[in-house]
């Protein structure tokens, strides 16, 4: 029983992670129906930018994430502003292929810049574990979940009760009508890709600073997504939450229970998820089933 909350934990922590990755691609795919294949390598991008920074240029490590982060955001905001945006309106697949070569784009970059070697992020929260009724719980997990929570309910709350939050609703339903009454659907855009990518950026910190700084957290980042919008809901913020914390706990379980007798199973599981999703609930827990007329 121990071990099942143990894991229980754990999968919750890993959960609050994976809930502030895909939000990023939630935010963009909600406002411009883009699905942003580019959004993994952005991850990437700033966690090695943020390591440069902290150990070649000896900036201090809170400093070193804040403008890796800020960087995240910025290269969203120009991806949006002159790949994207000429292209919002166009086929979705059209849209889907360029941010997937986008994406090779920037981790070409990141490879010439960094050479891809996996790195050390220095640490910004003690080591150690806190133990809760025998259960050892890393201070970098527990630090990890507490700011990717904080920041989901910082986004939550901008979209609910800001103008542009409203905004970015009525762009989301009909961008033509939007125009009509006015909001400037440009800018509703340029600021989803902006958030789109500080999400990435605070994300592929996160998720470095649990594990490493290395050229697969692209990868890892967007194969933990997928499963959590699609079981969420592709365009519900709710959904995203809890689509988050059932990813992360079904996966450590499967790590704990089944990976001794099936090895790997944990990363085939994404996978899995996907294929039961479409298969049973294509809209989600929390998603609209459309219909339109043709």
């Amino acid at each position: 029983m121990e071990t099942f909350f143990g894991a229980s934990l754990q999968g919750i922590l890993l959960g609050g992670t994976y809930a502030l990755i895909a939000l990023g691609v939630l935010v963009v795919y909600k406002s411009c129906k883009v699905f942003n294949m580019a959004h993994g390598e952005i991850m990437v991008l700033v966690s090695y930018f943020a390591w440069w920074l902290a150990v070649s240029k000896g900036l201090p490590v809170a400093a070193a994430i804040v403008v890796a982060v800020l960087l995240g955001g910025l290269t969203g905001w120009v991806l949006n502003r002159f790949l994207i945006s000429p292209l919002i309106g166009k086929p979705m697949l059209v849209t889907f292929l360029l941010t997937l070569l986008i994406g090779i784009g920037i981790q070409g970059g990141t490879l010439m810049a960094w050479e891809g070697m996996p790195q050390v992020l220095p640490s910004f929260v003690p080591q150690g574990n806190l133990d809760i009724g025998g259960i050892a719980l890393s201070y970098v997990s527990l630090a990890a979940f507490a700011v990717a929570i904080a920041m989901f309910v910082v986004f939550v709350l901008f979209f609910r009760f800001t103008r542009i939050g409203f905004g970015m609703k009525c762009v989301s339903e009909n961008p033509e009508l939007s125009r009509a009454l006015g909001i400037d659907v440009g800018r509703i855009y340029s600021i989803s890709w902006l958030i789109g990518g500080i999400a990435a950026g605070i994300g592929g910190i996160l998720v470095a600073s649990v594990y490493a700084v290395d050229t697969s957290l692209g990868w890892y980042g967007m194969v933990r997504a997928l499963p959590v919008l699609l079981l969420g809901g592709l365009e519900s913020l709710p959904g995203c939450i809890i689509g988050a914390l059932i990813v992360g706990v079904v996966e450590v379980m499967a790590s704990t229970y089944v990976d001794p007798y099936v090895s790997g199973f944990r990363e085939l599981l994404p996978f899995i998820l996907i294929i039961a999703v479409l298969m049973l609930r294509p809209q989600g827990l929390f998603g609209l089933k459309r219909i339109e007329r043709i």
